[in-house]
């Protein structure tokens, strides 16, 4: 292969990595959903066309396994445009690795929903197709896949049972009898045939969770359904919407709940009163909160306990929500301490890092008040400046900007994220140059793996002018892989990267997944 093709490839395979993380083949990042169309995947397309499926297939089985992505849509399309690939050794990877890639029903319903689009006009459900959608069942242990059919019945308009019929599958296991025909005729027949069958402890595991998932849809009784989700360990998924202002309901599912749904429910439980003085299940969710194994266990980035404090504490998610709560100082006061413990979980890149935090008034003026954390937004960059600084072996350079003027600040692994709040404190209305950071650091010939901008995207500067500074910020100090991210912390839309410069990356609102997003583009995906 010549260094021409060569490259054409890794560049192609580099497009491909970027969708598998955040959803767009191209330099830019945006929380907001977008259709995903083989339009909007060239790159993918072209590897499949020229036969190296087999290599795409391994890197989304990469990114799922290792959790390297924030977009678990566009992992589940680009599986599905391999299975639907004209190659037979893609086609065949992409089928071996479909169970264990696709971790739940909802992601069984996409990949089956996209696998139909990209078949047109075709139906798609070929022999291969229809072994490994049924090994996606019969793979799993029963308890884990009664949990899993019960939580999702359907999605884009697929059911269980429309699966199921197009699959014909057959089994000689009772237990995996049993829950096709819960599938395809629910629990009365489940009922009627359980009297035929010898039970074995298995099945009575399985008989047992079916029952109760049962009687939880069939009674409005908050005693019996909080009792029952208790010794099942039921979901909040399976619980009917009429109980979910019960506060003995979220007290019972607040048991056993994911340390991150736990987090993205703190309203919830306050609203309704499972956290409040005096009750008996505040206790024990408090303690969790700051349990330093539950924290590492979570894996979740400061930046997503930092947005959790500042929304908890503000007593409603925005402006306009409908669901508001009194805070509970408890907890207040657990999610502090959980901020602290959550530094951690984050790992070092091995990056030389300059970061330039915006001061312009614009967006910032709203965002601290006085010196002092007051929304969102400024809690999530104080977190985001604390963890590299903590996290990376090389001292972090901290700078202040507006217009074309450069405030050095002094942060060191000891630095709190309030200490950092203060320091970013805005005072100053106007635009802002975002490239000014890498002509400073030409000018003083300083060398530095990553420039991470964050701003308010009222800027001055182009993408052209930010090809160029790096490309002369690379040639200045002969290098050749230095990454160049600019973050808007507000959703509004920009485009500042460009598609023919590897070293670019927009984000386009920062949330709790751009931490991630940052992390694996600085690494090179590796």
């Amino acid at each position: 292969m010549s260094k021409a093709a060569a490259f054409k490839n890794q560049d192609a395979l580099r497009y491909v990595q970027n969708f598998l993380c955040f959803g767009n083949e191209f330099p830019s990042y945006c929380p907001a959903y977008s259709k995903l169309s083989v339009q909007k995947v060239p790159h993918l397309q072209q590897l499949l066309n020229d036969g190296r499926g087999k290599e795409v297939v391994g890197e989304i089985d990469r990114f799922s396994a290792g959790d390297l992505s924030v977009s678990r849509t566009a992992v589940i399309f680009a599986l599905a445009a391999c299975a639907q690939s004209k190659h037979v050794p893609t086609v065949q990877e992409a089928y071996k690795v479909l169970p264990h890639v696709i971790k739940d029903c909802g992601e069984l319903f996409t990949f089956v929903e996209y696998a139909e689009l990209l078949s047109k006009p075709n139906t798609g459900w070929g022999a291969g197709r229809k072994a490994a959608v049924l090994n996606w069942y019969k793979l799993r242990a029963p308890m884990e896949l009664v949990a899993l059919i019960t939580k999702c019945l359907s999605r884009n308009n697929w059911r269980h049972r429309d699966i199921i019929r197009l699959t014909h599958p057959k089994s000689d296991s009772p237990v995996f009898s049993t829950i096709l025909t819960y599938i395809m005729k629910g629990m009365e027949e489940v009922k009627k045939v359980q009297q035929e069958i010898e039970p074995d402890g298995t099945l009575n595991d399985v008989l047992a969770y079916l029952d109760a998932v049962h009687q939880v849809k069939h009674t409005q009784d908050e005693q019996v359904v909080a009792r029952l989700i208790e010794t099942h360990r039921l979901s909040l998924e399976q619980v009917p919407t009429v109980l979910y202002g019960s506060r003995e309901v979220w007290g019972a599912l607040a048991k056993s709940m994911p340390y991150s749904h736990l987090l993205r429910n703190l309203g919830k439980l306050t609203s309704v009163g499972v956290l409040a003085e005096g009750s008996p299940y505040a206790p024990s969710i408090v303690a969790r909160l700051r349990s330093s194994e539950a924290i590492h266990d979570s894996k979740l980035h400061p930046v997503t306990l930092a947005r959790t404090l500042k929304v908890y504490e503000c007593g409603q998610v925005s402006a306009k929500s409908k669901s508001k709560w009194v805070p509970y100082m408890p907890v207040m006061e657990a999610l502090t301490d959980a901020l602290d413990i959550s530094f951690k979980n984050v790992t070092a890149t091995g990056k030389k890092y300059c970061v330039a935090v915006d001061i312009a008034g614009s967006v910032t003026l709203a965002r601290l008040v006085g010196g002092h954390v007051t929304t969102e937004v400024s809690t999530t960059t104080a977190a985001m400046v604390t963890a590299l600084a903590k996290a990376e072996s090389e001292p972090l350079s901290l700078f202040t900007y507006h217009n074309k003027m450069l405030q050095p600040l002094n942060v060191v692994k000891d630095t709190t994220v309030e200490a950092v709040a203060r320091m970013l404190t805005p005072n100053i209305e106007g635009g802002t140059d975002v490239t000014r950071p890498l002509q400073w650091a030409k000018e003083q010939r300083q060398r530095f793996d990553v420039f991470l901008v964050m701003t308010d995207c009222t800027t001055w500067a182009t993408s052209g002018s930010g090809k160029a500074a790096l490309r002369e910020y690379n040639s200045a100090l002969q290098l050749t892989d230095t990454k160049f991210i600019v973050c808007g912390m507000m959703t509004q839309g920009f485009k500042f990267a460009t598609t023919t410069e590897p070293g670019m990356l927009d984000i386009v609102g920062f949330d709790e997944r751009s931490p991630l997003i940052i992390h694996e583009f600085v690494t090179g995906y590796r």
